[in-house]
């Protein structure tokens, strides 16, 4: 069994399902960025959880768009609810922890686990052939993930795999691959279809029910 949690922002409802029993356990990211946490139990709860993480391997960080805009190195982009205050604080512990955080994770049977989800368009867009190579080529340059405006929620073939939404994925699907993300809003979780049903496509950011997608 292997579990999905969403978007957390600060929430610590992530400390009861830690503790059960699980293959893998995937965060899909925006660990910052709260209208009603306070800044230091944001920070002490990503702490937290890259505490959990390097203690115990199974547990993989996604990286969303609200932990993106603190980077150093990223130009001109700062979201809804960015901690200009606090920001200096967020970008040290991000990058004391960036090696914990990927855009992507690909299983063995072909789920992509990420904040938004990944795009034929995006993937062809830097030159990759499949899906991991997105975590390389991040590495090489960290503003191939900027928000490019063609859309302002976002819900554009042409965006990144922080910021795409759900529309978007199923119009402009990688064939043969099965998407858990978070970044839209669902009050429960929702699973669509992927390539004419022969996957899926399941939003797991359920803010109000603090629900977790075993699969």
């Amino acid at each position: 069994m292997r579990f999905a949690i969403g978007d957390v922002h600060g929430r610590a409802f992530w400390k009861k399902y830690i503790d059960l029993d699980y293959e893998t356990f995937y965060f899909t990211g925006d660990y910052f960025d709260s209208f009603n946490i306070p800044f230091s139990k944001q920070y002490n709860n990503f702490k937290e959880i890259c505490g959990a993480a390097r203690r115990d391997r199974r547990i993989k960080l996604c990286l969303g768009n609200h932990d993106y805009h603190y980077l150093t190195g990223v130009k001109n982009q700062q979201y809804s609810g960015f901690q200009d205050l606090n920001s200096a604080k967020i970008n040290q512990v991000l990058e004391e922890n960036m090696d914990l955080l990927k855009i992507v994770y690909v299983t063995e049977d072909n789920c992509i686990i990420s904040h938004a989800g990944v795009t034929a368009w995006f993937l062809n867009s830097i030159g990759g052939t499949s899906p991991g190579e997105i975590n390389e080529a991040f590495e090489k340059d960290r503003n191939i993930l900027m928000f490019n405006g063609r859309n302002i929620y976002g819900d554009d073939i042409t965006q990144s795999p922080i910021w795409v939404r759900p529309g978007s994925l199923q119009s402009n699907p990688l064939p043969g691959y099965d998407q858990i993300v978070g970044h839209t809003p669902v009050k429960n979780i929702i699973e669509a279809e992927l390539n004419g049903g022969a996957n899926r496509l399941v939003l797991i950011d359920t803010h109000d029910t603090e629900s977790i997608y075993r699969f």
